[in-house]
């Protein structure tokens, strides 16, 4: 009965850890503008605009858009943008960082993200909807160093 027991606590702590280690684009209420970008921090993850000259409020999500890393692979990839409207009638994207580290991230919901070829024929992922959570994505664990890429 015991090691029945310890083997349950094990298995939910395993579900609670991935439930965890979801998350989804920033919501518009962390979003907050300084020094010429938009920037909010959420989940470890900072995330920043290239720099706007134009200050609006943002008021509404559009949608995300991951970079597989090899072929149509969802395990292995990085979340390229966030993309958020403002009152202006502008358009805001919002990138993810750790300093100097590449986040190697992962899709974990296939309801909402689409496989598209973008500009230069090369396979993308959409998610196109008006809550962030649902463009949901998984940091791994996997990192690599920028400043030995340069």
């Amino acid at each position: 009965m015991f090691k029945q027991l310890i083997c349950v606590l094990l298995l939910m702590s395993g579900f609670i850890a991935s439930a965890r280690a979801e998350q989804g684009c920033p919501y518009t209420t962390q979003i907050v503008y300084a020094d010429g970008h938009y920037r909010a921090q959420d989940n470890g993850l900072r995330w920043q605009s290239p720099k706007v000259a134009s200050r609006g409020v943002v008021d509404g999500f559009i949608g995300a858009v991951f970079m597989p890393g090899d072929g149509e692979e969802r395990g292995n990839g990085y979340v390229d943008k966030c993309i958020y409207r403002t009152s202006w009638n502008g358009v805001v994207a919002l990138r993810p960082s750790r300093g100097n580290e590449i986040i190697n991230m992962s899709l974990t919901s296939s309801l909402y993200w689409k496989l598209q070829p973008d500009a230069f024929e090369l396979p993308v992922y959409t998610c196109v909807d008006s809550q962030p959570d649902n463009c949901a994505f998984k940091v791994n664990d996997k990192r690599t160093d920028l400043s030995v890429v340069r």
